[in-house]
């Protein structure tokens, strides 16, 4: 087949969009294919930690220009036995958005760049060869290239047929829920902060309140196999029950729509073992790029994209589609947010596990403001774990011997 460009990249959500922007920045003819027509929406919670607009100046403009971004101070976290605390930092922590806009704004970037966007295009099959990749999509097209870019999400084809996995388990998926409503219908309390509920009704999970511009995004998480397993009900049984506690709680007014309801499935169980081989990079969820126990992965998928598309461009520059030069991609995510993702994982099994320890945390939290603090800028990737981890121990610990003392003052003092 004659190449119909340098690079095709499968997939058109954040983790694709900018993987093209990468390349048509370099020169590079990328060819982009997306099953969906945009604007088109994504199950999702829609946010992302403020740090992106740092990390991406180049997109900064273009995203406050065409995207109803949303600024969010404070969070308020809150435990199983409902211990809650709130934290607010001295810049925004959070931004919010409808993936309906975010999306197509990355998308529109990339076409206007250069990059050739055909939608409608369902792949369903990959074909490596000695002089290149064929792509097949489910209505006979075909498409040939140099190399392949996966983006295609949880069931990624891409991954899978390049042999990097068998798909995840149910114990590495989230099912998460999402309800993205209008304000007038659904309202919050305070549209500055979110919130947050870890290990909601003591299960491996959590739920979220998500304040957006003129919509509220709410919803729950659970591990999958705890869902088949140990749970009755549908999805929306728990979305709407979650709502209708934090309703009582004062955090929303209103109620569901169960018209605006969708669930979907998270991959939490931090990157697949390998994320390239010859002629093929995967990134963004299909590489299971995703925070273990916030369940954020848009900024991850945009810069797994960003290094997935500057290596591609190097190796075309080289003529060399291998793994000894693609092992540069992994090299580069995992030097910048490898830590990062396998902390989350850590901090995830412990907590999912523990609904006590969890209870504790935040306690200590509501009683030391540097604590709270430093959990605040860990969830949100401003702080590495494993430089602030002896600090906040001793605090947590120096908190906890506080609570101790004071009951012990209050039982001799009755």
């Amino acid at each position: 087949m004659k190449p119909a460009a340098d690079v095709i990249i499968v997939g058109g959500g954040p983790a694709g969009s900018t993987a093209g922007i990468a390349l048509a920045r370099r020169g590079v003819r990328a060819l982009l294919l997306d099953k969906k027509r945009f604007p088109r929406d994504k199950p999702c919670g829609g946010g992302i930690r403020y740090g992106v607009l740092r990390r991406f100046p180049e997109l900064a403009d273009h995203l406050r220009r065409t995207v109803a971004l949303h600024e969010i101070r404070r969070v308020r976290m809150e435990s199983p036995c409902g211990a809650a605390v709130v934290a607010e930092l001295e810049a925004p922590l959070y931004l919010t958005f409808r993936r309906l806009e975010f999306d197509a704004a990355l998308l529109d970037l990339a076409r206007a760049l250069g990059v050739e966007v055909v939608e409608g295009a369902r792949v369903v099959a990959i074909e490596r060869g000695a002089d290149g990749v064929a792509v097949r999509s489910v209505d006979g097209r075909a498409f040939a290239a140099p190399m392949v870019i996966g983006a295609d999400g949880v069931n990624s084809i891409v991954a899978r047929q390049a042999g990097l996995s068998d798909g995840f388990t149910d114990d590495a998926l989230a099912i998460d829920t999402m309800e993205e409503t209008d304000l007038a219908e659904l309202a919050v309390a305070d549209t500055e902060t979110m919130y947050v509920a870890y290990g909601y009704k003591g299960c491996p999970g959590y739920g979220y309140v998500f304040p957006k511009r003129r919509h509220v995004d709410a919803g729950v998480g659970f591990l999958l196999s705890f869902f088949k397993t140990r749970l009755r009900g549908t999805p929306y049984d728990h979305h709407r029950r979650f709502l209708d506690e934090a309703t009582a709680k004062g955090v929303v007014s209103g109620r569901s729509n169960r018209g605006n309801f969708k669930a979907y499935r998270l991959p939490l169980a931090g990157p697949i073992a390998r994320t390239f081989a010859d002629r093929v990079m995967v990134c963004g969820d299909a590489g299971g790029f995703v925070n273990s126990y916030t369940g954020e992965g848009i900024y991850y998928a945009m810069v797994t994209g960003q290094h997935a598309g500057e290596t591609a461009a190097i190796a075309l520059e080289k003529g060399d589609f291998t793994e000894a030069t693609l092992s540069r991609y992994e090299a580069r995510w995992r030097r910048e947010i490898g830590e990062e993702l396998a902390d989350s994982v850590r901090v995830q099994r412990r907590l999912f596990s523990n609904p006590g320890l969890a209870d504790s945390i935040i306690r200590a939290a509501a009683s030391d403001a540097r604590l709270c603090r430093l959990l605040a800028r860990v969830a949100l990737g401003e702080e590495a774990l494993r430089r602030r981890k002896l600090e906040m121990a001793w605090r947590f610990f120096r908190a906890a011997l506080r609570r101790r003392i004071g009951r012990y003052l209050s039982l001799i003092a009755a």
